[in-house]
C-alpha cells in the first residue's frame, strides 16, 4: 500500500501558528461566530439564542417511569441555514471562530467543504483513505524508516502529522459536538447526494469514528518492509488491517493517543453508539 498516496494526519512542519485567541465560554464564542458572519455579510443572516438553551430537570421517577436517561447530545440552536451549494462562506466563517489553526485554515479554504468532509468520513467509515477530499492536508515530507529494506519508522516521519492532529484537537470536542448538531442538516443533505437518500450522516460519521478506535495498538513501533514504490508492515495481522487503520498508525503512538481521545469526547458529546 502506498502510504504517503492515502493522506489521513497531520504533515510535519505546519506553518507558524497565528496567536490563539483567549479562550472563552462556549456561548461566548458561538455569539462571536454570528457576529463574524454577519459583519461579512454575503446575504447570511439567521437568528441565535444569547445563550445555552436551559435544560429542564429531570423530575423524579413514578411508579409508571423509569429513571430517566440523560443526553449528552447538544440542543440545536435556531439558524437559518444557507443551501448546501452556497454553505461554504457560512461553514469557514463558524469553524475559523472556533479555532484559528493555520492547518486547519489551508482545509477551510477550499471549496466543497460540507461535501468534501461528508466524502471523507464516508470513505473513513469504509475502510479508505480519505486521499481526494482531504489531499491539502497531505504531508510534504515522505516516510522513512530506521533502515535500508527493513525498519522501524523514523520518529521524524511522525513528526509530519503534528500540524493535522493539532488543528483537530485545537476544536474543543464540545464545540465541535454543538456545530455539527446546528448543521446536521447540511451534512444530511451532502450525505443524501452521494446516495444515500433518506439517511442520518450521523450513521456514518459513528462507523468512522469506530473504524479509526478500533485500530489495534502494537505492542511496539511496527517493523515495514520496503516494496517497489511503497511499504508494508511485517506483522501478517497488521498488513491484514483497513487501509485507513494502517494509516492511522502512521501517526505514531502519541498522536494516536490524542486522535482518539479527542474522537471518543466528541463521539460521547452526541451519544453516538461507539463499540
Amino acid at each position: 500500500m502506498p502510504y504517503d498516496d492515502l493522506p489521513l494526519g497531520r504533515p510535519s512542519s505546519p506553518p507558524p501558528a497565528l496567536p490563539s485567541p483567549p479562550r472563552s465560554s462556549p456561548v461566548t464564542r458561538w455569539i462571536v461566530a454570528i457576529a463574524a458572519i454577519v459583519a461579512a455579510g454575503g446575504g447570511l443572516y439567521f437568528w441565535w439564542l444569547t445563550r445555552q438553551p436551559t435544560i429542564p430537570s429531570t423530575p423524579p421517577p413514578t411508579a409508571a417511569t423509569d429513571v430517566a436517561v440523560g443526553t449528552n447530545r447538544p440542543t440545536r440552536q435556531p439558524i437559518e441555514l444557507p443551501a448546501l451549494d452556497a454553505s461554504d462562506a457560512f461553514f469557514r466563517e463558524i469553524v475559523s471562530t472556533l479555532s484559528r489553526h493555520p492547518q486547519l485554515a489551508r482545509f477551510l479554504a477550499t471549496d466543497g467543504l460540507i461535501r468534501a468532509t461528508v466524502l471523507a468520513v464516508e470513505q473513513i467509515g469504509d475502510g479508505k483513505t480519505p486521499a481526494g477530499p482531504l489531499k491539502v492536508l497531505r504531508p510534504t515530507t515522505r516516510l522513512k524508516i530506521m533502515g535500508n529494506e527493513s525498519g522501524k519508522i523514523e520518529p521524524a516521519a511522525y513528526v509530519r502529522w503534528e500540524g493535522n492532529v493539532s488543528a483537530l484537537t485545537s476544536i474543543r470536542s464540545r464545540e465541535a459536538a454543538q456545530l455539527y448538531v446546528n448543521l446536521e442538516p447540511l451534512f444530511d443533505a451532502a450525505y443524501s447526494d452521494l446516495g444515500h437518500p433518506g439517511a442520518h450522516f450521523t450513521d456514518a460519521l459513528t462507523r468512522a469514528i469506530n473504524m479509526l478506535l478500533s485500530t489495534p495498538e502494537p505492542g511496539e513501533e511496527p517493523v515495514l518492509l520496503k516494496r517497489a514504490g511503497f511499504y508494508e508492515h511485517a506483522d501478517a495481522s497488521l498488513r491484514a488491517l483497513k487501509p485507513v487503520q494502517k494509516q492511522f498508525l502512521l501517526l505514531g503512538p502519541d498522536r494516536r493517543a490524542s486522535v482518539r481521545a479527542w474522537l471518543s469526547n466528541f463521539a460521547k458529546g452526541l451519544d453516538l453508539a461507539i463499540k
